[in-house]
């Protein structure tokens, strides 16, 4: 594990890694309450930029104070620029819009007649309007067939994004600190503005898929414009397309060590692990709470509060990680009659006091309640919540 150098201003966000974030799209983990989520420990959540600004929109959550306050979470956000759901809608039709250097444009309307442009700029504008505490620029990511044309286009189109992208930050820090002054002060005795919260972190993606040419061109340019975070942008797969460990280790030592590296969308357990190994401190992923609403629950082997970093690293020089962490798919017949706990080695609500069996949770997924839901949610992200604590040990 690399040392992290951190400074002044990002000491409170950083403060406690690694991190894990759930996906809260619309600023909501679907079933659970901010409550909820603080109760077993959470304290950042990833919202959508694309989708909040359709839905509050950017005027009411201006109205609001940000997106924390609408939703009342006293924790931390990062928003996600939203670049991957637009590039995702064009790619699939290209009659919903195009990808140009200006920017994206969405085509709407009867005869598509009527066009957003969504620009590195208004991304960055929305938000400051959600009130994040880590911003994502926008990015442009080719698929994965890209021929060499179309990548060179991408990494260089995320360049110049990036740096429009950072002139907007830093246009808008200016704007906030200028209003944070005194209305009437001497020049004299001017003082620098009091910010009333801590100055939101920027992310750049690297982008370039699996060609380390173009992966290394494009860190190099974005660490010369300069950012707080940098992002692995785009999974690296390898040829039998799981994930390329070797290739992120790789994008990992494009930076330096003194930045926090995401692990953007990248969330499995095993993942977690061992990028968190490579020098990765921030993760994202819908896995734990998908997985929770599909029935698939994940259960510790051992007891996560009797891990710490020196035996995790043991145990993944052995490659034995499959003996920390297990899954139990809850629909499974087998789990009728099955009347334990969920897991012995859990605190989340349904396992503390054994307060849920199996077989009950079982039966509510059954009889579709809407409860099963939260339980199993509310069960998966605490297990993912125990392991950071083990590696923060």
């Amino acid at each position: 594990m690399t040392k992290l150098v951190i400074d002044d201003a990002s000491q409170v966000l950083l403060k406690k890694l690694p991190v894990f974030m759930p996906d809260a799209t619309l600023g909501v983990v679907r079933s659970l309450s901010p409550n909820d989520l603080q109760a077993i420990g959470l304290n950042w959540l990833m919202v959508n930029t694309f989708h909040l600004m359709s839905q509050p929109g950017e005027k009411i959550l201006k109205k609001a104070g940000g997106l924390k306050n609408l939703m009342n979470w006293p924790g931390f956000l990062a928003s996600d620029s939203g670049g991957f759901q637009l590039f995702s809608l064009i790619q699939k039709n290209s009659n919903l819009g195009k990808i140009t250097d200006e920017g994206v444009v969405l085509y709407s309307g009867p005869k598509k007649q009527k066009k957003t442009l969504f620009t590195p700029e208004k991304s960055i504008r929305l938000q400051f309007a959600i009130g994040s505490d880590i911003k994502i620029v926008l990015d442009d990511f080719s698929p994965p067939d890209a021929d060499e044309a179309r990548l060179e286009t991408s990494v260089k189109r995320t360049i110049a994004w990036a740096k429009r992208a950072k002139a907007e930050f830093d246009q808008q820090l200016q704007a906030r600190q200028t209003q944070q002054l005194p209305a009437r002060q001497s020049s004299r005795h001017t003082q620098p503005a009091q910010r009333l919260n801590p100055r939101p972190l920027l992310l750049a993606p690297i982008q370039g898929h699996n060609h380390r040419k173009w992966r290394r061109y494009c860190a190099d340019a974005l660490l010369e414009i300069g950012f707080d975070i940098y992002g692995l942008g785009g999974w690296p797969l390898d040829n039998n397309d799981q994930f390329d460990y070797q290739f992120a280790q790789f994008n990992a030592q494009l930076t330096p060590n003194k930045y926090p590296r995401f692990a953007l969308g990248v969330g499995s357990l095993e993942n977690i692990v061992r990028l968190y190994l490579m020098g990765y401190h921030f993760f994202d992923c819908v896995l734990p709470t998908r997985d929770a609403r599909h029935q698939r629950l994940y259960v510790f082997k051992t007891n996560p509060k009797a891990l710490n970093l020196g035996e995790i690293k043991k145990i993944v020089s052995n490659n034995q990680l499959d003996k920390i962490f297990n899954y139990l798919y809850i629909g499974q017949g087998k789990y009728q009659a099955d009347f334990q706990q969920i897991s012995e080695h859990c605190d989340c609500p349904i396992c503390q006091n054994q307060q849920i069996s199996r077989a009950y949770l079982h039966h509510l997924f059954k009889v579709k309640d809407s409860s099963a839901w939260r339980l199993a949610t509310l069960h998966n992200l605490r297990t993912f919540q125990l392991l950071i604590e083990a590696l923060s040990r």
